[in-house]
Formats: structure tokens, C-alpha cells, sequence
């Protein structure tokens, strides 16, 4: 099946699929995203994909394009015509198309974009556990807002791809942990979940979220609070979150292992929760 994508109304052949070079996305980076993925078919928790469009949009003061069941329809209709057995939804929203200046017009109206490709698939060895890297939180202090505006992931992202890890970890100059480029972090110590909180530093993860609610319901015993990389470092278990990986057992941070060095058993049972 050809990968398609959305503009403005039309769906289209992935290939056709252009943006004007006055678009504030491409020039600014002014504009918000989403990553939604299929299971069974389906697209995985959209309403919460999607109100938190909506809390983006809010942050940076974006008038939404379309409502939140106009951009659900969308998408189911695009991964229906993508035809993909599971399918990676990619949704843009920026502020507008006008000639570059920092202000813009008070009644320009966003462009919306999207992308409907195969559901990307990992090497099954990554559930063996994954090494990581630490690196300085250098980004805004809003990473609660889903920003096109990636450079100082893109930028860490590849310092750990090039040191041979698969994640790079911020951490502030006090020594707290916030989240990676790509995704939250949790550990485990004497059986209950540890996760920094979500405030404006961090990026309130669907996936995150959705472990939280799941442990509470099996019983698990979580806090969201300040963590830091010391006691991260000495954990039981350590695992990394996103809506692509689902969960990613975390065995070696810098030059420190991780307990054993393998996956814990709370990894493998939070990992069950998925459908």
C-alpha cells in the first residue's frame, strides 16, 4: 500500500505531499504534533492523543482547525484508505501560511497536515534492554507543549545514536531527571513506581499516562515526584516510554549498569498491559 498524507482536506500521495516555503512551521517552527498508532487496526487512545492537541494548542494560543471528533474522523478515514495492518499517524498543526515576520496576522488560519505510513517495526533484541545516555537539559522550559520545535532532541538524540544507545536522558544541573528525547522514563525500587511528574519540564507521555492508570488498577504502588539520577542509578529497574515502543527495559545508564543488567520482572508485567 502507498503511504498517503493529508493536506488541508485532500488526501494524497505521500510523494505529492508539499508545504509552502511561507508556511510558519518550516520557517519558525511554529506549530504543535502528534503521534498516534494503530493496534488491531485501531487507533490507540485518540481521544487522549487528541485533547492533548487541544492543551498544546492552548499553550502556544493556536485556533484549532478543525474540533477534536472533525480531526478523530480524519484519521480514521486515513488509516482506512493507507490499508496498513498497523499504521503511525503523524498530525501537524501550524499557525499558518503568510511571509515571514515573528508577529503574525490576528485571523490566519492554521494549516493541517498529516502522514499515515506503516507502523514502524523494532528489533525484538531491544526487549533485552537498552543502554542510554545522560545529557544536559539545554530545552525551553514549556516541554509540557508537544513543539515542532525538536532541535535540542534532535541534537541529543543523535549524541546517543553515535555512542551506540538508543536514548539520551535529560538531566538539569541539580541532578534531576526529566524525560529523553523521545520518550519518559520510569524505575522501579522495593516494588513501587518512581516517575518525575508532570509539570511544564516534561512532556505528560499518553503512554505514561496509560502505564500509571494500568498499575494502579493491578495494584502497583506509584509516585510522581522529583526524581533524581543518583537513585535512578540505583534502582531495581529501570524502562523508557513512548506511543511507539511502548516500553523499553533501560539496563545500562552511562557506565553504570542497572541492577543485574537485565530486564526486571515489573518490566515484563507493565509491559502486559498493553493489547
Amino acid at each position: 500500500m502507498p503511504e498517503i498524507a493529508y493536506i488541508n482536506n485532500n488526501f494524497i500521495p505521500l510523494e505529492k505531499a508539499f508545504i509552502p516555503i511561507n508556511d510558519r512551521g518550516y520557517l519558525f517552527a511554529d506549530g504543535i504534533y502528534e503521534v498516534i498508532v494503530t493496534r488491531n487496526g485501531k487507533p490507540f487512545l485518540i481521544k487522549e492523543h487528541l485533547e492533548r492537541l487541544q492543551r498544546s494548542a492552548d499553550g502556544i494560543i493556536l485556533e484549532m482547525p478543525a474540533s477534536l471528533p472533525e480531526l478523530s474522523e480524519i484519521i480514521e478515514t486515513g488509516i482506512r484508505k493507507a490499508g496498513f495492518t498497523e499504521t503511525m499517524v503523524y498530525v501537524q498543526i501550524t499557525r499558518g501560511i503568510e511571509p515571514r515576520r515573528h508577529n503574525y496576522s490576528a485571523k490566519l488560519r492554521a494549516n493541517l497536515t498529516m502522514t499515515f505510513r506503516p507502523h514502524p517495526e523494532y528489533d525484538p533484541q531491544l526487549a533485552q534492554g537498552v543502554s542510554i545516555i545522560t545529557v544536559p537539559e539545554i530545552r525551553w522550559s514549556r516541554c509540557d507543549i508537544k513543539s515542532i520545535s525538536l532541535l535540542p532532541n534532535i541534537m541529543m538524540k543523535q549524541r546517543a545514536v553515535e555512542s551506540g544507545c538508543q536514548e539520551a536522558l535529560f538531566v538539569t544541573e541539580e541532578g534531576l531527571i526529566h524525560e529523553g528525547t523521545a520518550g519518559n522514563i520510569f524505575f522501579i525500587k522495593n516494588k513501587t513506581l518512581y516517575t518525575p511528574q508532570a509539570d511544564q519540564y516534561i512532556l505528560n507521555g499518553i503512554t505514561r499516562s496509560y502505564i500509571l492508570q494500568q498499575a494502579a488498577i493491578h495494584g502497583i504502588k506509584q509516585i510522581e515526584r522529583e526524581c533524581t539520577l543518583q537513585e535512578t542509578l540505583k534502582a531495581d529497574e529501570v524502562f523508557i516510554t513512548s506511543s511507539t515502543v511502548d516500553l523499553l527495559p533501560v539496563v545500562k545508564i552511562d557506565d553504570s549498569t542497572i541492577a543485574n543488567g537485565h530486564p526486571g520482572p515489573f518490566s515484563k508485567v507493565i509491559k502486559n498491559f498493553f493489547p
